[in-house]
């Protein structure tokens, strides 16, 4: 950083500081791929708009089967991976504290996928969002004696340069989630604090802060990798990087006090110790909530929201206590299948225990109160997850059913099959009829050239869940008429045949291979946030065989994933990118 710099962040307060931010990432890499190119121009990124895994790049495309070459280890691309919005807020939170105005500096909160699609380019609203989220935590710092007393402390009679050096030391390693070792490194820190500290030594460390928490190296998950290889392909993490792949898998934050003495002690430099500290680490209450998180994304379910009903139709759905109610009825299914029936693939796919409160015990016929209650229904209408509402209102329109969106969400989801964008010349859909059945209203699929090539694919699925209106409700009739549940599968590989109702469509799937090497695919997207490829070929094998070996118990993901090329290693970088310009 230059003098000239300096003088500009004087006179330009916070819009001077991005360009320094940039200048604290040097020695980290180019801002892309490990090959120096952007995310578009490289591998697949961190995250999207979309979390059911339909879609995304790499040669092996998503749902192509994959083989294993094991004369050679090659863990895949790992990109730098931009904090999500609630690793950026867990992360502030186990460095500062709770910053008030934090949430709303950030700006407004977009539903992003964990599941591997590319991550865009950081736009330029985005960063700053990101100037004004670090501005807000800086001054919070700054202007609480206290708060400052604890992230830069610095005792009467002390030299405040040397006390902001400690600072850019010891919280600048927790912040970058690795330390800081070069000398010209920490001086462009302090050159950031000198220039406030003209003003006073509480200046000085706001503008230092602002500068850090505005840097690639606290927004991105930076990896470098080290120099010891284990194939021509790949090489070790740090235990600084796999303690960081480990705390943001698991917790969606940094590495806390313990997972920094498993770095310090070598704990982390084996297979076996990365499983040692997995089980500690899912034990506690941060980590419990792994394969619910995924099983939330896997489903949809965090863009509840934001889904739009029709007021007239649907009157409920304006109602946040009934939306939320719909949520934490799923996260109650969730815990059920995970904590008293084994984790089992088939009990996600086909339990038939239901859970009601005062504003949902309507679906079932009975009354609920305040708090959640179990039912177990013996009627043949209910079927796993895909009788949740939650997940039906969210693959459903505003005013009706969809088998377009229920049959897509089974091909991509629980299938991981791929499939052709739309046409450009959609026809406008029908108008709504209470007259006509949505069956009815689709049937223009089954004849019109256009359509049928796509909507053979999704609609016969689809319509296997008509007996569920577009809030998850069970129902009889639609249009007038009886509701005809009966659906066909094409194109699996063991699930192919015509089936009758949801309940039918479950069992098919909980015994299909395909949706169990479907599930194994989807944690992996979830887990190294990135779509798998060609190269995944032995980390996907090893994963699919872990689950299988515990029975398809979904608690036995986590190490699953732990225990692969894919988690342990990296490719090395090519020598010209591993310093910025």
């Amino acid at each position: 950083m230059t003098a000239s710099s300096i003088e500009q962040l004087k006179s330009h307060g916070s819009a001077g500081l991005l360009a320094a931010a940039l200048a604290l990432s040097a020695c980290i890499g180019n801002l892309g791929s490990e090959d120096g190119t952007s995310p578009e121009e490289g591998t697949n990124g961190a995250s999207g708009s979309s979390s059911s895994g339909g879609s995304g790049s790499g040669s092996a495309g998503p749902g192509k089967p994959l083989t294993c070459d094991a004369s050679t280890i090659d863990p895949g691309p790992s990109p730098m991976r931009l904090l999500s919005r609630e690793q950026y807020l867990n992360t502030v939170r186990d460095l500062i504290g709770d910053v008030p105005g934090l949430d709303a500096a950030l700006g407004p909160a977009i539903e992003a996928s964990a599941f591997g699609l590319l991550q865009p380019d950081v736009t330029q609203v985005e960063l700053e969002h990101f100037q004004a989220a670090a501005d807000v935590i800086a001054a919070a710092v700054a202007g609480n004696p206290a708060a400052l007393d604890r992230i830069a402390p610095c005792e009467a009679g002390a030299e405040p340069s040397e006390c902001a050096r400690q600072l850019v030391v010891g919280f600048g390693a927790r912040a970058y989630r690795a330390p800081i070792t070069d000398a010209a490194d920490i001086e462009r820190h302090l050159q950031l604090f000198d220039a406030g500290a003209e003003t006073s030594y509480e200046h000085g460390v706001e503008l230092l802060l602002r500068g850090m928490l505005q840097s690639p190296r606290f927004l991105y998950r930076v990896e470098i990798g080290t120099s010891e290889k284990v194939s021509d392909r790949a090489v070790k993490l740090s235990p600084y990087e796999v303690a960081a792949r480990l705390s943001y898998m698991l917790w969606g934050t940094l590495p806390d006090a313990r997972l920094n003495e498993a770095i310090d002690d070598g704990s982390l430099t084996t297979k076996e110790g990365v499983a040692a500290q997995l089980d500690w680490m899912l034990e506690d209450e941060r980590g419990q909530k792994l394969v619910h998180r995924f099983l939330g994304s896997w489903t949809h379910l965090n863009g509840l929201n934001s889904v739009v009903k029709d007021a007239d139709a649907f009157p409920e759905w304006q109602s946040r206590s009934f939306r939320e109610s719909l949520r934490g009825q799923a996260d109650a299914f969730f815990d059920h299948v995970l904590d008293d029936e084994g984790g089992k693939l088939s009990a996600l796919l086909t339990s038939t225990t239901v859970f009601y409160n005062k504003d949902l015990g309507g679906y079932y016929g009975v009354t609920g109160d305040d708090s959640f209650q179990a039912l177990k229904r013996t009627d043949g209408a209910t079927s796993g997850i895909l009788t949740l509402p939650a997940l039906l209102a969210v693959q459903a329109k505003p005013a009706e059913s969809s088998p377009i969106y229920r049959g897509k969400f089974v091909r991509e989801a629980l299938l991981c099959q791929q499939l052709p964008a739309p046409p450009a010349n959609i026809p406008k859909p029908p108008e709504v009829d209470p007259s006509s059945s949505t069956r009815e209203r689709l049937s223009q699929h089954e004849v019109d050239p256009s359509c049928v090539g796509c909507h053979q694919l999704l609609d016969p699925i689809g319509f296997g869940f008509e007996h569920y209106d577009a809030l998850g409700r069970y129902r009889e009739l639609d249009g007038g008429e009886p509701v005809d549940a009966s659906g066909k599968i094409i194109a699996t590989r063991d699930m192919n045949g015509d089936f009758e109702g949801v309940a039918e469509l479950g069992e098919r799937l909980a015994g299909s291979a395909e949706v169990e090497e479907c599930v194994a695919r989807q944690w992996f997207r979830f887990a190294i946030a990135r779509f798998e490829q060609d190269m995944d070929g032995c980390s996907m094998e090893s994963l699919l065989a872990t689950f299988k070996a515990a029975g398809q118990d979904l608690n036995a993901l986590p190490r699953a994933v732990v225990e692969t090329d894919a988690f342990l290693y990296r490719r090395a970088l090519d020598a010209h990118t591993k310093e910025m310009p």
